[in-house]
């Protein structure tokens, strides 16, 4: 299970390094969440040329080279070269120590993945099936665009013409952190553990993290050096030892999210299935308690809709899948494919899609999402493989 956690990236440096398509999308994402945005490849595409003409972003025209990493708050390696991308990585995480580092596809060179995003009005909402069904994971996606009338927040042409200014939108970055064995810090003076905390600490657990607790004492933070993530409860400016945490990358102001370097937003959970809602800004504003009603109304809603209702179980089926499915299928786009056939078959019926139970919760056709649903794993298994051979 990954962590949901959406980025306050104003003004922090954020390094893309790659050519193509990928790379601008996580470039434009990036800027739009207040990122100062250097972009490193001896080509790019017209969408990031024309940010760098207009002076967006910063573009050097050349390859990868030592030391590029050092100082940067967020790295991304978007090449098509698996050597360069693990350099990026090694420098980035071991030798400069940054806690945000994602190499496109490689989830053991990752500390963090990305997110597929929609905005809807005052809010943003993101999709993650923890890395085990991205094609489920778009269709979701695409599901939640119709369904309010949004659209995806990155996806546009590449030849469009980037040049008015795409900085200062206040946007959160949604990512989803991987935690299997970090380490992470809780503070909290309280005796009694809230609510938000409580939820916090239950993730973080799921998530495979190593969490201490400590009480907050300047003299006694120790615990806190070297650590991925620190959330702080009860958190009152005048009282907190700034010049102490001045060192922690990530961290959660629980009651103060405008103090913090990430938030946590509401969510909706069904096993790997995370779908998290939260605003489209991380200061408070006048608009706060009307757009938190919102919010709510919007998770209770979908948490309806996917939270026990067999989500979390295919998901978790696609994901077993995968193993025997990288192996047999040597290309990415034929995997991508042989996933996308299998969410969307309809058994008997190559002109229907399977409507994974969007519009019609009820739907009982013979396709592998119902198939896994209603307890018939083995069948769905033995369709699911012979597909794989043929």
């Amino acid at each position: 299970m990954f962590y949901p956690a959406y980025l306050n990236l104003q003004n922090r440096k954020c390094l893309v390094v790659g050519a193509g398509l990928v790379a601008e999308r996580k470039v434009l994402s990036l800027l739009r969440s207040g990122g100062d945005v250097t972009l490193i490849s001896p080509e790019a595409t017209q969408a990031n040329a024309d940010l760098a003409r207009s002076d967006q972003i910063t573009w050097h025209k050349r390859q990868f080279r030592s030391g590029d990493t050092e100082g940067m708050f967020l790295v991304c390696a978007a090449t098509d070269l698996p050597e360069i991308n693990t350099q990026v990585f090694k420098e980035a995480h071991e030798v400069y120590g940054i806690n945000l580092v994602n190499v496109v596809d490689v989830i053991p060179e990752c500390t963090f993945a990305a997110a597929s995003v929609i905005t809807h009005e005052d809010l943003t909402i993101s999709i993650s099936t923890s890395g085990k069904s991205p094609g489920l994971s778009k269709r979701i996606r695409e599901y939640l665009e119709a369904k309010f009338s949004a659209a995806s927040l990155y996806d546009e042409p590449s030849e469009a013409n980037f040049t008015a200014a795409l900085k200062g939108h206040g946007l959160p970055y949604p990512v989803y952190f991987l935690l299997e064995n970090r380490h992470c810090v809780v503070i909290s003076d309280s005796e009694k553990m809230r609510e938000p905390l409580a939820q916090r600490l239950d993730l973080l657990m799921r998530c495979g993290a190593s969490v201490d607790r400590i009480a907050l004492n300047p003299d006694n933070l120790e615990p806190v050096s070297g650590t991925f993530l620190v959330l702080v409860d009860d958190f009152e400016s005048e009282n907190f030892a700034f010049t102490a945490l001045g060192q922690c990358q990530l961290i959660e102001f629980i009651n103060a999210p405008e103090f913090g370097t990430f938030t946590t937003p509401l969510l909706v959970r069904d096993g790997d299935l995370i779908i998290s809602i939260s605003a489209n800004h991380i200061q408070k504003t006048a608009k706060g308690v009307n757009e938190e009603g919102n919010i709510r109304s919007v998770q209770t809603q979908l948490a309806h809709q996917f939270e026990n209702n067999g989500y979390g179980e295919f998901i978790s089926f696609l994901g077993s899948l995968r193993p025997t499915v990288m192996e047999a299928i040597p290309t990415q786009k034929g995997r991508q494919r042989y996933f996308d056939h299998l969410i969307d078959q309809v058994q008997g019926n190559e002109a229907r899609k399977c409507c994974l139970g969007f519009e019609a919760p009820n739907c009982a056709v013979r396709c592998t999402f119902n198939m896994i649903r209603s307890g018939q794993a083995d069948a769905a298994r033995q369709y699911a493989l012979q597909r794989i051979r043929e």
